[in-house]
């Protein structure tokens, strides 16, 4: 049985949930592919676990109040694979010490992934590939931005 959208929007759904709830990186490694990873963000590339939780460990303990909204996800299915258009609005705030006031930042964010089919979790898709900028980022007026 192939991948339906319905799949693909709900793994999508609790991607960015697990990234809004600051989730024990040990319940989000089996939404990642274990080989052939490539992950593109701002600040780095992931190409593996190891290097995904110096990320993860990274933006929890930096990032808060964050909501990532889900705008569109447009999907070409080949089979056990598909390539995600993703466009999710994030807001979140940020501390940088000193600083009398905590950041906060709003925007769209235009990414592509690759999903596969695993038996690893129960939504049985894992990100093979997850560009982040895809596009500039898209910040509202007036917000912070990083």
């Amino acid at each position: 049985m192939s991948i339906t959208l319905d799949q693909i929007k709900t793994f999508v759904a609790a991607w960015y949930e697990a990234l809004d709830f600051h989730l024990p990186i040990e319940t989000v490694y089996p939404l990642l592919a274990d080989e052939g990873l490539n992950i593109q963000f701002p600040d780095g590339d992931i190409k593996d676990h190891a290097s995904f939780k110096v990320w993860y460990d990274r933006v929890t303990n930096l990032f808060f109040d964050e909501n990532h909204n889900v705008v569109s996800v447009d999907a070409d299915i080949t089979g056990d694979s598909a390539v995600l258009d993703v466009v999710v609005a994030w807001q979140a705030s940020w501390w940088v010490p000193p600083a009398a006031k905590s950041k906060r930042t709003s925007m769209n964010a235009t990414q592509r992934w690759k999903v596969q089919k695993t038996s690893k979790n129960s939504y049985g898709l894992e990100i093979v590939e997850y560009n982040a900028t895809v596009k500039p980022f898209e910040y509202a007026p007036g917000f912070a931005q990083l």
